[in-house]
């Protein structure tokens, strides 16, 4: 009786051990061009790839997020940047007295791409000649600075 029992619980352990890698989905696609990218809607697992041009991850749902860094911020006047994303120029709206107010647009690298100065209290940032992907925008006045994601699509 013992056999048996220990048998059958091997070959339960067994059966659901071979299960433990698996991927349950309820649905996939794969999209041809240039490549060949693939996708699996419900995949449990998966690999990130990141590089130059931005990251991918398969499989997965990514949530779309845009926010505003944090750090010393620019209290006296109030900063916007729109639309976010953008395809082509980026806005800067400044509300409030201010000084000089300066700008940098960094890349995912950290890399600076441009920077400017703003020019009243609507800057336009060229955005079309860059490839898509996450930017970030520096603004500073009086040494104080705040930061803007932002989505080049």
């Amino acid at each position: 009786m013992n056999k048996k029992l220990i048998t059958t619980m091997a070959l339960v352990a067994a059966a659901v051990g071979s299960f433990a890698q698996s991927a349950v989905s309820s649905a996939g696609y794969e999209a041809t061009g240039d490549g060949t990218v693939s996708a699996t809607i419900g995949q449990v697992a998966y690999l990130t790839a990141t590089g130059d041009g931005g990251s991918i991850a398969q499989g997965v749902q990514q949530a779309f997020e845009i926010t505003t860094e944090t750090g010393i911020e620019i209290t006296e006047i109030q900063l916007s940047a729109y639309p976010n994303p953008t395809s082509d120029v980026l806005n800067l709206k400044i509300d409030g007295d201010f000084g000089t107010v300066t700008y940098a647009l960094y890349n995912n690298s950290s890399a600076l791409v441009t920077k400017g100065t703003a020019n009243g209290s609507e800057t336009q940032i060229q955005m079309g000649a860059y490839k898509p992907g996450v930017y970030f925008l520096e603004v500073k006045m009086d040494g104080k600075a705040k930061k803007f994601k932002v989505v080049r699509n």
